[in-house]
């Protein structure tokens, strides 16, 4: 050896190795700063992360609030707008319906005041005539009855001779005005009885007229009475018939209308509870939308955050790993120069001598687990990235099979939606042609009873009347032809 050793010199401490313990401190200090730094660093970053976490909570709390109020509101005013829309509708509707009746109703009243006036003033020239011709025909009659009258026919009869003195000439004359009288007072009563001034006429004549113009004239008004009996018996059937069948028809009208009402509503309400779900599933898609968005964008802020920490592992590692080699290639050197001196003589009791060297065992012992601990954290970090995907994968997955399945139904109910539309616009034309329907009907009927009303009414009496009218002529007839009704 070129260099004479000195024991003394070389106490406690490797040869050539004096300034081993202040690198080693140096480390560990730069290690216990770095450890100091983190952990500031982590506490203040949790700091604020919770503080972070407080603030967002907080905020999405209101702003859910908020939403869930707006949503309330807005479901609200739709129900609203919906229920007035309806009402709006329903009262154009009925308004429609009203002024058509109104002016259907006007122009029946208009047309019927002015047959009402033409029939008044046709009655009124109708009553002055009869009232003319009654009072003429009642005073004929009465010079014909009165008492003086039948004193004289008595007197002229008390100074004629009797019937077994006349000839067969006379019996005859004689005969045929007793039978003329018999029958016209007959007459005359059934005509005063309904005020039928055709059979007053017909009495004054057969004072008048020979026994065959009266048969002839008799016979064309059984011949009239009997027509009109049997046309007015005709009619009455027809009115029966006709009101019967037009009040039938109107019952169908009635319950086609409420069958049909019931439909509509229906169809308006299915229209309505399928918008309202195309609606919702809209809302559900944009929003699974947004929040699959929100989730790609979380995602890729996750995996910038991984790539930065695996970054940062690593770097560490790289770094740790450096100081490792460092220290390795340093301590390895001073173990060569150990060798390479003289062998010193053992230590006492209280050196410490090999402390440098512990010390330095210690410290790549720690680097060397700082190490394995970031190597765990970064697989750490690896398995819990690929959960995070994972979990992604999936929600991606069940989104788009959710947001699928969606636009297929709202596909599905607009196009039941149209499809109701077609129907509504079917029971609406229905509808629309069965209150055609109905208002002609009960401008049929109202028809029916302006004609048939006084027929039906009346029809008994009318057909007795006629009767005994027709009986009367018949009577009449019979006296004038021979047959005797007086014994």
């Amino acid at each position: 050896m070129g260099k004479e050793a000195n024991p003394n010199a070389l106490e406690g401490n490797a040869a050539g190795a004096k300034s081993y313990n202040s690198r080693s401190g140096g480390i560990l200090g730069i290690l216990k700063e770095m450890a100091d730094e983190f952990a500031r660093d982590l506490k203040d970053a949790q700091k604020a992360d919770l503080a972070a976490e407080e603030s967002f909570q907080n905020l999405k709390a209101a702003k859910l609030a908020e939403i869930a109020a707006a949503t309330e509101q807005k479901e609200a005013k739709e129900a609203q707008l919906a229920k007035l829309l309806e009402d709006v509708a329903q009262a154009k509707e009925d308004f429609e319906a009203t002024q058509a009746a109104l002016e259907a109703d006007q122009a029946f009243l208009a047309t019927l005041e002015k047959n009402c006036a033409e029939e008044e003033k046709l009655f009124q020239e109708r009553v002055k005539v009869r009232s003319e011709e009654i009072r003429a025909l009642g005073e004929t009659l009465k010079i014909l009855t009165d008492d003086d009258a039948r004193a004289l026919y008595a007197k002229t009869q008390g100074q004629m001779p009797t019937l077994f003195q006349l000839t067969s000439d006379q019996r005859a004359v004689v005969a045929r005005e007793m039978v003329v009288k018999r029958s016209m007072q007959r007459i005359a009563k059934v005509a005063r009885k309904h005020g039928n001034l055709i059979l007053a006429s017909l009495a004054v004549r057969m004072e008048l007229d020979g026994f065959e113009k009266v048969k002839v004239m008799m016979d064309k008004m059984l011949a009239e009475l009997s027509k009109q009996h049997k046309d007015e018996y005709a009619k009455w059937e027809e009115c029966k018939q006709g009101i019967d069948e037009t009040e039938d028809s109107i019952k169908e009208g009635m319950y086609k209308k409420k069958d049909l009402d019931e439909k509509h509503k229906e169809i308006v309400s299915n229209i309505e509870t399928l918008e309202q779900q195309i609606e919702d599933l809209t809302t559900d898609v944009a929003e699974m939308e947004v929040s699959l968005k929100k989730a790609g964008e979380d995602r890729k802020a996750e995996n910038q955050v991984f790539q930065t920490s695996i970054s940062d592992q690593r770097a560490t590692v790289q770094i740790l790993e450096k100081a490792m080699a460092r220290l390795k290639e340093f301590y390895d050197l001073m173990q060569i120069k150990a060798h390479r001196q003289i062998p010193a003589p053992p230590p006492k009791p209280s050196s410490t001598g090999y402390s440098t060297n512990a010390g330095a065992g210690g410290v790549m012992t720690l680097i060397q687990m700082i190490i394995e601990d970031a190597q765990r954290t970064e697989q750490e970090l690896s398995g819990t990235e690929q959960k995070a995907q994972e979990a992604y994968g999936s929600f991606v997955q069940d989104a788009k099979a959710s947001i699928e399945a969606d636009r297929k139904s709202i596909e599905q109910k607009t196009a039941e939606v149209a499809e109701a539309k077609g129907e509504k616009s079917e029971a609406e034309g229905a509808q629309l042609a069965n209150n055609e329907e109905l208002a002609t009907l009960n401008d049929l009927l109202k028809t029916h009873h302006l004609e048939c009303d006084y027929l039906l009414k009346y029809f008994d009496v009318r057909q007795e009347a006629r009767q005994e009218e027709m009986d009367s002529i018949k009577d009449a007839k019979a006296i004038l032809s021979g047959a005797d009704f007086g014994k």
